[in-house]
């Protein structure tokens, strides 16, 4: 059996036409090198309820075999389509070759090693047609390290009339961001876009969709999300953006700089702001990013550590180990 009919069946030419009504939604999926995980994630975007779909592949110049599998589903199943990248551009301009290369007015990514319910598409598009002021709506992300299931992602509701409200809403309850992966209008997505390529570019781009619109969370439905994946640990992070090491030590307080330059005075997207409204804005989401006991550990953590080494106080790295189980590290 090859690999479209092993996806999809030998029928999947043969599906009933697509009612007039449905809208075109795209389904847009980086990938680089996830041969193995890839097939599943595929299933499940081609598997869904609402038929009216295009996936779209972004291939960052696979090398593992990732290039045949998409190419015999795209051959085999007309609503994908396949780009592949001459040379590994890196993530964060992957996601930005599908942010310009989808057709439909409503998008959603889906990482190369997820996959979600057959019915996500349909149930977040239904809110999406019936509330006109909502610009983004996900499903409940469920997370899995070996195939077992850990815990759910924060389930985000940005429902203030205030758009500046909302974004203040997002910094200040972002923690997974599995909402990054629900389904949102096209309109506010290229409105928030370009990605940039720093830490936490995810949350500076949801924040912006938030600027745009409501945003609201499902529990009828889920993305599932694998924690071995790329996002796995913020040494593995900083390394795809190619930032500093030193970033690790201090990651919210890194991530907050950018949300308030962000909101500040980087991007267009908050011009309807007054400058004095933006940098108020700005300040408020840095503040509620930074996590200060955490920030704390950081930076004190290695100096405690050295300290311990003398005779005198060799107790302070056990103190710290102590404190770390008794208040947690990031909270």
């Amino acid at each position: 059996m090859n690999e479209a009919d092993r996806l999809h069946g030998p029928d999947v030419r043969r599906e009933p036409p697509v009612p007039r009504d449905e809208p075109l939604v795209s389904i847009a999926v980086p990938t680089y090198n996830r041969r193995d995980t890839l097939e599943r994630t595929l299933a499940s975007a081609l598997g869904q309820t609402h038929r009216n779909l295009e996936v779209v592949i972004s291939d960052n110049a696979s090398t593992d075999g990732t290039e045949d599998l998409c190419r015999a589903v795209a051959a085999a199943d007309p609503r994908v389509r396949y780009l592949r990248q001459p040379e590994n551009r890196g993530p964060t301009e992957n996601f930005n070759t599908l942010f310009g290369a989808v057709r439909g007015p409503f998008t959603m990514m889906l990482a190369d090693d997820d996959w979600v319910d057959a019915d996500y598409v349909a149930r977040c598009l239904a809110v999406l047609r019936e509330r006109d002021d909502h610009a983004l709506v996900a499903g409940r992300a469920r997370y899995y390290r070996d195939d077992d299931h850990v815990g759910d992602g924060v389930a985000i509701q940005l429902l203030d009339e205030r758009p500046e409200r909302r974004v203040r809403g997002y910094y200040g309850s972002v923690d997974d961001n599995g909402t990054f992966y629900g389904l949102m209008r096209t309109e506010a997505l290229r409105a928030a876009a370009p990605l940039r390529n720093v830490l936490g570019n995810d949350w500076l781009l949801l924040a912006g969709i938030a600027y745009t619109g409501k945003v609201r969370t499902l529990e009828e439905t889920s993305i599932h999300r694998r924690l071995d994946g790329t996002s796995v640990g913020i040494d593995r992070i900083l390394e795809t953006f190619g930032s500093r090491p030193a970033q690790a030590r201090v990651p919210h307080l890194v991530m907050a700089w950018h949300a308030f330059a962000d909101v500040a005075w980087r991007s267009p997207l908050y011009r309807s702001l007054a400058p004095p409204a933006r940098v108020r804005v700005g300040l408020a989401s840095a503040w509620s990013l930074i996590h200060w006991r955490s920030l704390a550990f950081h930076l004190l953590g290695p100096a405690l550590i050295r300290l311990g080494r003398r005779r005198r106080l060799r107790r302070l790295p056990g103190l710290l180990g102590w404190a770390r189980r008794r208040w947690g590290e990031g909270a």
